[in-house]
């Protein structure tokens, strides 16, 4: 008795180190973490912004619930720091969700020991702070509340409800995981789904509001016809995006890199030999998945991830999406391993295949390898992110406010760069460019704002302090120009954040000749897994100012260069 005492306590002084190592390393990583575009806009929206438009209309231009930013509302309308704000919310949810982990899931101890450090909830979860570490959170507390969810639906409907009110994809796994509810409810009322006990059964009610729930969610971010994400066309087939979603996004969370950084399944460019290794370990992982499964418990896997795999595929995808189904995964992993009829199909199989001892052992040889390399390469993600992250700059922000403050700059005419994007197939024949013009989109000083009091740039929406923040929408021609009339009258701008067309704004009044560059920033690849990714965020940018003012404020012309 006193030696397995003995040997508890050990077990939990080994577990409370690995969390304390855990926890100093993430917030030692995320203070080094450059918060990007996302993040800064939406800690923006919920500075600025109203409740009236965190509720009603941003969510149609952002695509996201509004959740996210009424969190992020509590600190950034008290007036906490940006970076403090922000990154106490991901690493909170991170530091909590890698607890449960170590102390209250089902997994072995060496899955436990290291799946807090997985690259997707260590590092894109974790450091970067964006809604899908609280949905992990959420994962994790329905895991925990599922084998009591008959008895106690609320403890499972609750993480559920806020799952969705998180992101449409946990919409989308929340609506699977409810059908395979209501189906194990309706074969046990024997399919009498209008007898009066079926509709008094408090799980169908809690069912009920949840769907209601998800409904008005739903209506808040549907897309409106100006939305700008909704307008970017594929260069890819349908099938390669389903191909991918049902087979190659499970291995690519966890052993492979077909996706990479802020790429768009829409606009990725795939091998065909690297799609076909990933259909064949997804196919694998699959099989896995169901050998481990019985029939109470495998449709709560299916179900949700084929959905999610559609929506995917037609919808909408990013790389960073695919720590979503990872996530669901350990969900559903956690509630089978807890089934005492775990493994009851690899069973069956064993049975009816009649596996000879070596066979037996040689499978068994090749699954511990597997499950080493599932852990093992996305700890080797980690590391090489961390290292990149404390070495390299990940994006802009944090330096530029850093210089605008320290000359002052911020506090003249400053504008930005507006969107003028001419498609490709345009760009050889006569077009007229107002017809590509979107002066809603005024993305550069997006990222700098957090770090001031007001929005100190006049030509994002107009310098108003609730709209530091970029909508999407796209702008009819009419509108595009009320609004440069609107910068016009402002003058030519003193400082400029990234080149902008300024014969077509001012007409021959002001051109970019009038400026200089002073400060130079990028480009920034994304760091994505353990390597910077191919697929730049941010391309080299300049500050500009006006060459008359370059001695008042003891400034150099950069692109002057001194002959010794």
């Amino acid at each position: 008795m006193e030696q397995a005492l003995s040997k508890d306590k050990q077990k939990k002084t080994v577990e409370w180190l690995i969390f304390a190592a855990y926890a100093v390393l993430l917030i030692v990583i995320s203070s080094f973490h450059e918060p990007w575009y996302d993040e800064a806009e939406a800690w923006q929206m919920a500075r600025g912004a109203s409740l009236h438009d965190l509720l009603f209309y941003i969510p149609h231009y952002e695509g996201h619930p509004s959740l996210w930013y009424l969190i992020l509302a509590i600190p950034a309308k008290l007036g906490v720091p940006y970076e403090i704000g922000l990154k106490s919310v991901a690493v909170l949810a991170a530091l909590i969700y890698g607890w449960l982990l170590l102390f209250c899931s089902p997994f072995p101890k060496w899955i436990r020991y290291s799946l807090p450090f997985h690259y997707f909830l260590f590092y894109q979860y974790g450091v970067i702070s964006r809604p899908y570490g609280l949905s992990v959170l959420c994962f994790f507390l329905m895991a925990m509340a599922f084998n009591n969810r008959n008895e106690k639906p609320w403890r499972f409907l609750l993480p559920m409800a806020f799952l969705c009110a998180l992101s449409g994809y946990g919409i989308v796994l929340a609506g699977g995981i409810c059908i395979a509810w209501v189906w194990d409810i309706c074969q046990e009322k024997q399919w009498k789904i209008f007898s009066v006990g079926f509709w008094k059964d408090k799980r169908i009610w809690g069912l009920f509001l949840l769907l209601i729930v998800a409904v008005l969610i739903i209506l808040q971010i549907l897309p409106r016809e100006d939305t700008y994400a909704t307008a970017s066309a594929s260069t890819n087939s349908i099938v390669t995006h389903l191909l991918y979603t049902f087979f190659v996004m499970l291995p690519d969370s966890t052993v492979l890199t077909v996706l990479e950084g802020a790429a768009f399944l829409n606009r990725a460019q795939i091998q065909i030999a690297i799609l076909l290794v990933g259909i064949l370990l997804g196919i694998i992982m699959l099989l896995v998945i169901l050998g481990i499964s019985n029939r109470k418990n495998r449709h709560y896997y299916f179900i949700p991830y084929v959905l999610f795999a559609g929506f995917a595929a037609c919808v909408y995808f990013c790389a960073h999406h695919m720590g979503m189904i990872f996530a669901f995964t350990l969900f559903w992993l956690w509630i089978a391993l807890e089934d005492e009829e775990r493994f009851a199909t690899w069973k069956e199989w064993r049975e009816k295949i009649k596996l000879q001892e070596q066979d037996q052992k040689t499978l068994g040889m090749l699954g511990k390898f597997g499950i080493a390399l599932v852990l093992l390469m996305p700890l080797y993600w980690t590391v090489g992110a961390s290292f990149l992250e404390v070495t390299t700059q990940y994006y802009y922000g944090r330096d530029m406010a850093k210089f605008l403050k320290e000359t002052g700059l911020y506090q003249l005419n400053v504008m930005a760069e507006y969107d003028i994007s001419v498609p490709d197939e345009v760009q050889k024949t006569d077009y007229d460019i107002m017809d590509y013009v979107n002066t809603e989109i005024v993305a550069r000083p997006v990222a700098v704002l957090p770090y001031f009091e007001h929005n100190f740039c006049k030509n994002l929406n107009m310098g108003r302090d609730d709209a530091g923040y970029v909508l999407h929408i796209i702008l009819s021609r009419e509108e595009n120009e009320k609004v440069m009339a609107a910068w016009k009258e402002m003058g030519a701008p003193d400082v400029i954040i990234q080149e902008m067309n300024m014969g077509l704004l001012f007409k021959g009044e002001a051109s970019m000749a009038d400026y200089a560059p002073v400060y130079e920033y990028g480009p920034y690849p994304n760091i994505w897994k353990a390597f910077p990714s191919k697929y730049n965020i941010m391309a080299k940018g300049y500050i500009y100012l006006r060459k008359d003012l370059l001695t008042q404020y003891g400034l150099q012309d950069l692109t002057v260069t001194e002959i010794p």
